[in-house]
């Protein structure tokens, strides 16, 4: 699949887009010998860094209009997921430049996404 889904709206799959899980874990605590011990209650999503070579105006639009929790939809070995997401900053200042079909276009896109959902 060459695009994924941000709250209903397609748009073109960021470079080396490959979502790895960790696990969450509950009730951690060091006993008296300091070992750590904790109780592994499922796994998420591991927050990350979506990047783009480039992104014409309309869908670099979806990206900067994430306010608050937002939904991404994509498709890996496992089949289709939708999660719930947080926007956090652009890593970069992406370049506004017009294509040959005369529409602006950016390049140069990174923007940090939380991942929200814990999985039981």
């Amino acid at each position: 699949m060459k695009t994924i889904t941000i709250n209903g709206r397609d748009i073109l799959r960021p470079n080396d887009f490959t979502p790895s899980r960790e696990d969450v874990y509950a009730a951690e605590y060091t006993t008296c010998t300091g070992k750590l011990i904790a109780d592994r209650i499922g796994w998420k999503y591991a927050d990350m860094t979506l990047s783009w070579d480039t992104l014409p105006q309309a869908m670099l639009d979806v990206l900067t209009g994430m306010n608050g929790e937002a939904t991404l939809a994509f498709e890996d070995n496992d089949g289709l997921h939708t999660e719930r997401i947080i926007r956090g900053r652009f890593a970069n200042i992406p370049t506004r430049f017009t294509g040959i079909d005369g529409n602006a276009a950016w390049q140069n896109i990174s923007v940090e996404v939380r991942f929200i959902d814990v999985h039981y």
